[in-house]
């Protein structure tokens, strides 16, 4: 096997502080870009004369929890040619198969979707193999963007590897490209928010998108006065409550319903429920929306709804008002949060930006999207403020609420910035995990420090003669203890950039 160089990117996880589930309904989103990050090494692989066909071949060194193979092969001819590579629909059928090795459709979906979008930089083109080479320490099932992580640095990797100079420059295209693979050869029906913020991350900031469909606002400083911290539940998704597709079906069903309601009433069609003001909706656009509807009963009234990756099952009921008023409402919160974060800093300002937070977390739970164990850590957070409050202290965890795509995952926790903001997230996160092992469970527990500032134990003792404020947030790895504190975030892909390893090539032999 002739291994040509080698090219290594980098993209980050992320920490979901507003916007959530509304990214596919065109709220405003902000995200912070983890410390934690995905790095994917991949080689184009030359076969020699009678070494066998060309091959695909995936390393994931992250696969120690039993559940799924560590390596994955198949030939490079299963994904077609460079003229008619393979379809999306028939690669997640062929991919999700075996559940052991179904996470190699993050690799290779981007790799179709670069062959089908691109067939001047097609991966299939040559009749090379390839070797990918996956390390990720963006803990999986926490809602924290694992997945889009792993899509991100592999598409950035091939995007330098086979000269696709569109997406290796603009991170948006390159996002678009992951998310489509997700949806269309993973089967997950996500909207583009994980994969923007991991490939347009800044560190120190919250990546701003209006999801219109991808509009890129740049980014938010979070002041130091502000501490954001993530906490992992122990839950994985879906654990319990609606799931994530059945309440986006149920959203973009609302969406059509008011739409049809709209045009009945001479007035402007909104594209997406952000474009609906919650005035609007108080008024009488909500009533349209009933709080359940049989998939039969809409697709006989209405035909299909105007989602491309799901689908309305006639045989399902689904929840049809409380998912598109979440997306009504939450893009009004992201708005109002993102505006308050960029104003001078002030008691009142925490105290709102908390309040904004708790309401995007009552608004999951009333969509099905709860979870014991993130419902828990929110009322621990509670909990702390009415005991500082009994005190009469000052209050400095200020609000919290789910994250991602619900259902269990990770919280978010709104600190006031410095020590005293990591120690009292320590006892919320302490309590918790307390409580989870007394039932034989467990938690993760991850504080940030920005700014390139060292880490420092949740006790704010200090550690190697050194403790800083903490200002931003960040995910242990699942194998980590509880309790370590950790640079908060960092820069997405494009940023990063790819490196490219130049190996010396073999000397040709000489004839005697």
């Amino acid at each position: 096997m002739q291994g040509g160089d080698i090219y290594v990117s980098r993209a980050p996880g992320r920490l979901d502080v507003m916007g959530g589930i509304a990214d596919y309904s065109g709220s405003l989103v902000l995200q912070l870009p983890l410390r934690q990050a995905c790095h994917v090494a991949l080689q184009r692989q030359a076969s020699a004369p009678g070494e066998g066909e060309p091959m695909l071949r995936i390393v994931s060194l992250g696969a120690r929890d039993g559940q799924r193979a560590c390596r994955f092969e198949m030939p490079m001819r299963l994904l077609g040619t460079t003229e008619q590579p393979l379809d999306l629909q028939a690669a997640r059928a062929l991919l999700t198969r075996d559940p052991a090795t179904s996470w190699a459709a993050y690799v290779v979906g981007v790799v179709l979707v670069l062959a089908h979008e691109a067939p001047e930089s097609s991966p299939l083109a040559g009749g090379a193999g390839l070797a990918v080479l996956i390390e990720s320490d963006v803990p999986e099932g926490r809602g924290v963007s694992s997945s889009a992580a792993v899509e991100v640095a592999a598409m950035s990797a091939l995007a330098a590897a086979f000269g696709a100079t569109r997406l290796a420059s603009d991170g948006a295209a390159l996002a678009l490209a992951c998310q489509r693979a997700e949806n269309r050869v993973v089967g997950a029906p996500c909207g583009v928010m994980d994969q923007m913020a991991s490939a347009l991350g800044r560190e120190g900031a919250l990546m701003a998108l209006l999801c219109q469909p991808c509009q890129f606002q740049g980014t938010v400083e979070v002041p130091e006065h502000v501490s954001l911290i993530g906490i992992s539940s122990g839950e994985r998704h879906s654990v319990s409550g609606s799931d994530y597709g059945a309440v986006r079906t149920g959203a973009f069903m609302g969406l059509k319903l008011v739409q049809q309601a709209c045009e009945c009433r001479g007035q402007p069609q909104p594209r997406c429920l952000a474009q609906v003001s919650p005035e609007a909706w108080d008024a009488g656009l909500g009533a349209v929306c009933p709080a359940e509807l049989s998939g039969a009963e809409f697709l006989r009234a209405h035909g299909e709804h105007l989602d491309d990756v799901t689908g309305v099952d006639p045989l399902e009921t689904y929840a049809v008002r409380m998912p598109a008023e979440h997306a009504v409402r939450e893009h009004g919160r992201v708005c109002e949060f993102a505006r308050l974060l960029a104003a001078g800093p002030s008691e009142d300002q925490l105290e709102r930006l908390g309040e904004l937070m708790l309401a995007s977390h009552a608004s999951y739970g009333a969509c099905g999207l709860g979870s014991p164990g993130t419902d828990r850590l929110v009322e621990l957070v509670r909990e702390e403020r009415r005991r500082v409050a009994r005190r009469g202290q000052r209050q400095v965890l200020h609000g919290a609420k789910i994250t991602g795509g619900g259902s269990g995952g990770t919280v978010c926790v709104l600190a006031s910035g410095g020590e005293e903001g990591v120690i009292a997230a320590g006892r919320v996160a302490d309590l918790y995990r307390m409580e989870r092992l007394g039932r034989g469970m467990e938690s993760d527990f991850g504080a940030g420090i920005g700014n390139g500032v060292g880490g420092a134990p949740l006790t704010g003792k200090e550690q190697d003669g050194a403790a800083a404020p903490p200002t931003q947030c960040s995910i242990l790895p699942e194998e980590a203890r509880p309790g370590a504190a950790f640079l908060g975030s960092s820069n997405g892909a494009l940023e990063f950039g790819v490196v490219r390893l130049r190996l010396p090539r073999a000397p040709s032999a000489r004839r005697g």
